[in-house]
């Protein structure tokens, strides 16, 4: 029996019998697992919050013939400010359901890990997320995935988006560099997020085509997102 350790972002959870847990997580050292733990429910000495979605845990596990056991989970970080805010949790259960589609168990990736947690890090201590910000946040996720999965094909893109859809996305990509004030920033995703519905909603469609998978931001976001179709 080998014994693994390592830090990872809780995507996922499911009770299973009466007293046992089994997480989906991304981990920094070996990519996505889905690990059990036995009896945490009704253990005294470990907290099952642990393991719950959004929190960053330092965990344990015995492995043995390709399967996953926990032996400790100790709680690193609860994104607190996305759990009270429903703006900052829509987006961020979303990455979550996306990261959990999208890659494979065992497929390791520590850049992805690292960049993924900057991402939430981000989103919890900002004040407050507007409208445009929000958008602006998750075209940006999509892109990573494009970038990291390697289908990132600006002529694709361009043909998918229309020339007119196309000049606009260049330009929202080069408002962060034009400014460091981040009113000034806050202010042209706003004035810029009926585009950034568009473009958002062609990335989705795009990254399902090309690795066969099912995102879903409707289930996540509010419907406002969806007339722009």
């Amino acid at each position: 029996m080998k014994t693994l350790k390592t830090k990872c972002l809780v995507l996922k959870k499911e009770e299973i019998n009466e007293a046992d847990l089994m997480a989906t997580v991304f981990s920094r050292e070996y990519g996505k697992m889905k690990v059990v733990s036995y009896g945490i429910r009704k253990s005294k000495r470990r907290n099952p919050v642990a393991l719950n979605p959004l929190n960053i845990t330092y965990i344990t596990i015995q492995e043995k013939n390709g399967y996953y056991m926990i032996s400790e989970a100790e709680l690193v970080k609860i994104f607190k400010n996305i759990i009270k805010d429903i703006e900052k949790l829509e987006i961020s259960l979303y990455i979550l359901d996306s990261v959990n589609k999208i890659y494979d168990i065992n497929y390791e990736d520590k850049v992805f890990f690292d960049r993924l947690i900057e991402i939430l890090e981000f989103i919890n201590t900002r004040r407050n997320i507007k409208k445009g910000y929000k958008y602006y946040l998750l075209l940006s996720f999509l892109r990573r995935i494009m970038l990291e999965q390697g289908i990132y094909d600006i002529n694709e893109l361009e043909n998918l988006l229309g020339s007119q859809l196309m000049s606009k996305y260049k330009k929202i990509c080069l408002i962060n560099k034009k400014s460091s004030d981040y009113t000034d920033i806050e202010r042209e995703f706003e004035e810029n997020s009926e585009y950034l519905k568009k473009i958002i909603i062609f990335f989705e469609k795009y990254i399902n085509e090309n690795l066969q998978v099912k995102m879903e931001m409707k289930k996540f976001l509010m419907e406002e997102l969806y007339v722009a179709r």
